[in-house]
């Protein structure tokens, strides 16, 4: 079997997909992988081929802005237009190359139009929540109602003009079905009662997926309580918050492991205490195995890898979908939220001691880490692509 994956150039949206990527060609199948540079070598590990796309791209991430701020009608925008740039690169390739499958990511993907624009049949990989609707109610979606919103109707027409295709609702734009779908958590996480098997497939976080060789050594903590720090790999530029957390667990009985990402220099955040262990980037999955709190940014990839090992965590969502996954640790009682524009050092370690005590939430955790250790695995998501195809 030949397919070609169509992605982006973003860790959570490529890196649930890489252990799929390695039982699929540990099978003897074909993967050729677009994305951006930077994803070379996690690809090419997995036993796939990058394929590397065009200028357009790299100055459509360059030159981008939105023309509203609108947090629904700015994403959908960001995702036609990406659409609209990358679906000549996308039948460019499958024009010249025989393909059985294109799986697409369900925001850098164009899979709402390819389903139309060939033959092949179209995967969804959905690196976020699958949803049977919109978040809007529907009088959002009518033209008139907002300037973002009547540019996101000329983006899908000007497309659909340009391939003579029948125009999609922009909720289908939005909700990206495809023949297939995949989920990179549990049918009870993902929590949407129109989203069901066997469309959907719920394959559970991509666990096998670590690449790094890790030096990183954990028999420091004895008998202290580990407190992991993470704000994702974009929006890391909190000095404030960084410094924050360091007086508020500098001198206690917590081991405190801190990634600060790439926007900040260490050396601004003066002496580093004895009881933490900071850097840019930190294995996140070797730390996950032994942390009780996870203070995370809720992207929906660090949320489904801590469920995974029962972490409670402390969610301070920021962007997008964050805000969705925050709610959704609080509904189902996984952990507890907080903006992190108020937080004080006493606020955030009565947050922290709260959840190391809350023995329902630790419960909770512990059960959806079955639920996640137990769901399909990648192995059962390969032949049932395989299986779809013949």
């Amino acid at each position: 079997m030949k397919l070609l994956f169509v992605n982006a150039n973003l860790n959570g949206h490529i890196n649930p997909t890489l252990g799929m990527v390695k039982a699929l060609t540990q099978r003897g199948n074909q993967v050729d992988y677009f994305c951006s540079a930077s994803f070379s070598e996690q690809v090419n590990q997995m036993g796939a081929r990058r394929i590397g796309y065009s200028n357009d791209l790299d100055i459509f991430f360059k030159n981008y802005r939105p023309t509203d701020r609108h947090p629904f009608y700015m994403l959908l925008e960001y995702i036609l237009l990406y659409d609209e740039v990358v679906l000549p690169e996308i039948m460019d390739i499958v024009d010249h190359e025989q393909y059985d499958m294109i799986i697409c990511d369900s925001i850098f993907g164009g899979g709402c139009f390819l389903k139309q624009m060939t033959t092949v049949p179209i995967v969804c990989s959905h690196s976020s929540f699958a949803m049977s609707k919109a978040p809007i109610p529907e009088r959002m979606f009518a033209r008139g109602f907002h300037p973002q919103l009547d540019h996101c109707y000329e983006i899908v027409a000007r497309i659909c003009e340009k391939y003579n295709i029948q125009q999609p609702s922009l909720e289908q734009v939005f909700t990206s079905k495809g023949d297939l779908n995949i989920v990179y958590t549990t049918r009870e996480f993902n929590g949407d009662e129109g989203v069901n098997e066997p469309e959907y497939i719920f394959a559970g976080p991509s666990i096998n997926r670590q690449l790094e060789e890790s030096d990183l050594d954990l028999s420091i903590l004895d008998d202290k309580k580990l407190i992991y720090i993470s704000l994702g790999s974009i929006n890391t530029d909190f000095l404030y918050f960084y410094k924050m957390c360091i007086a508020t667990f500098c001198d206690t009985n917590y081991y405190v492991c801190m990634s600060i990402g790439k926007k900040i220099n260490q050396a601004e955040l003066g002496e580093v205490p004895s009881n933490f262990m900071v850097n840019r980037f930190l294995p996140q999955l070797e730390i996950l195995k032994k942390a009780d709190v996870f203070i995370t940014h809720a992207g929906f990839n660090s949320v489904n890898e801590a469920l995974y090992y029962g972490v409670p965590m402390l969610a301070l969502p920021q962007v997008n979908d964050q805000h969705m996954v925050s709610k959704r640790l609080v509904a189902m009682q996984l952990g507890i939220t907080e903006d992190i524009k108020v937080l004080t050092p006493e606020l955030l370690r009565d947050k922290v001691e709260a959840l190391i005590s809350d023995k329902k939430i630790k419960e909770n955790c512990m059960q959806i880490s079955l639920q996640m250790k137990n769901a399909v695995k990648t192995e059962q998501v390969v032949l049932r692509l395989e299986e779809y195809i013949n």
